[in-house]
């Protein structure tokens, strides 16, 4: 059995709450090495673009989206821009 076929995300995007640094971030590279597209997003402007900038260097195909995970309208709206932006299906993993 071949274990990296397995557990390929290839073709597929994952959207990592959280993940413009930390915990968070390390998710989103475990998963992006796993074959994934990482969709993340941020509530302020110099996050994001330390976040793209980091996944740049690290050659990891990233989008950022402005949203605050505690408005669900917001996140309904992030989702379908996801869906739409990065046409694959979309895989979710939360920190919390």
């Amino acid at each position: 059995m071949d274990v990296k076929n397995l557990f390929s995300l290839e073709g597929k995007t994952a959207l990592v709450t959280g993940a413009a640094y930390g915990i968070g971030f390390a998710i989103a590279e475990a998963l992006a090495g796993a074959g994934a597209k990482i969709a993340f997003n941020c509530r302020d402007k110099e996050h994001m673009e330390k976040a793209l900038h980091d996944y740049r260097e690290k050659g990891i195909e990233a989008k950022g989206y402005y949203c605050d995970v505690t408005d669900e309208q917001q996140v309904a709206d992030m989702v379908v821009q996801i869906k739409q932006d990065l046409s694959s299906a979309l895989r979710r993993c939360s920190r919390r």
